[in-house]
């Protein structure tokens, strides 16, 4: 159960990414990079977890709406 909770946020993430950034590619370079507004660590990592999520995606909509992230 675990388990495939975790798959499904990270599909949903990895989804708000492309969607975000209108490019596969973008997304994922964004995803697999050092983020100073997330103490720079990596999005693709914190998304393991619902609190990180959390953070990544109020990263991307930060990003959707203009705004650094």
């Amino acid at each position: 159960m675990e388990e495939s909770d975790r798959a499904a946020r990270v599909a949903r993430t990895v989804a708000l990414a492309e969607r975000t950034f209108a490019n596969r590619d973008k997304a994922s370079r964004w995803l697999h990079k050092e983020l100073r507004t997330l103490d720079d660590l990596r999005p693709i990592d914190l998304i393991r977890t619902n609190a990180g999520a959390r953070l990544v995606e109020d990263a991307l909509m930060r990003i959707a709406w203009g705004a650094p992230a």
